[in-house]
């Protein structure tokens, strides 16, 4: 399997925060825990009977419902990320980042962006309660509450800044994942990210449905 890390150059991995890229469809649940944790809470949550730990660069036999559960070195925050797969059912949600934060008492952040729809979407849950939350599509709507800061939406000039800005000041990075190659259940492949040395990921680990 190839996926591809696209990132700007001149920051090292562990240094960047925000997000990398607005010019993609992206889609992630970040956590503020290990992957260890977050692994054992997402696959109960969502009845995952197969888990491959420290699954970097190691041969695993693909199975439906595809995730991947990662984390960067320097960074607090694991990610879930399902990469897209024909026999694909389950989708990450906003309920599962309410969901995850409530059961491992942390924070959560649930992030959407598609450069094809102009959508921009994050919610941020601690405790599994709802703290701040943005959802804005160019051109039909821009919705925005928050229990952090007295922010209305006209006080939001550029939703795109606005966003980077936010989660660069939760201390986490979403980062441009592009798949090379489609995964397909049944085949044998090597989990490997282009662009990433071993170095700089924590841990990924490999969850799946038999």
């Amino acid at each position: 399997m190839l996926i591809s890390l696209v990132k700007a150059e001149g920051i090292p991995l562990e240094q960047r925060r925000g997000v990398e890229t607005t010019d993609r469809n992206i889609l992630f649940v970040l956590v503020k825990a290990s992957v260890e944790t977050v692994a054992k809470a997402f696959s109960e949550l969502r009845q995952m009977n197969i888990w491959v730990r420290d699954a970097y660069e190691c041969e695993i036999d693909v199975q439906n419902e595809s995730t991947f559960l990662f984390q960067f070195k320097g960074h607090p925050w694991s990610l879930i990320y399902k990469p897209h797969m024909s026999s694909r059912l389950l989708y990450l949600t906003e309920e599962d980042a309410c969901s995850i934060s409530e059961s491992l008492n942390t924070s959560t952040i649930y992030y959407a962006g598609s450069d094809t729809c102009g959508i921009i979407e994050y919610s941020l849950y601690t405790n599994g309660i709802c703290l701040e939350k943005l959802s804005f599509e160019e051109g039909i709507r821009r919705k925005f509450q928050s229990q952090l800061r007295q922010i209305t939406n006209r006080d939001i000039r550029n939703v795109y800044r606005f966003t980077m800005n936010f989660i660069s000041e939760q201390d986490a990075y979403i980062p441009c994942l592009v798949e090379v190659e489609e995964l397909i259940a049944g085949q044998r492949t090597i989990l490997w990210i282009e662009n990433l040395i071993e170095a700089e990921l924590e841990r990924i680990d490999y969850l799946a449905q038999q």
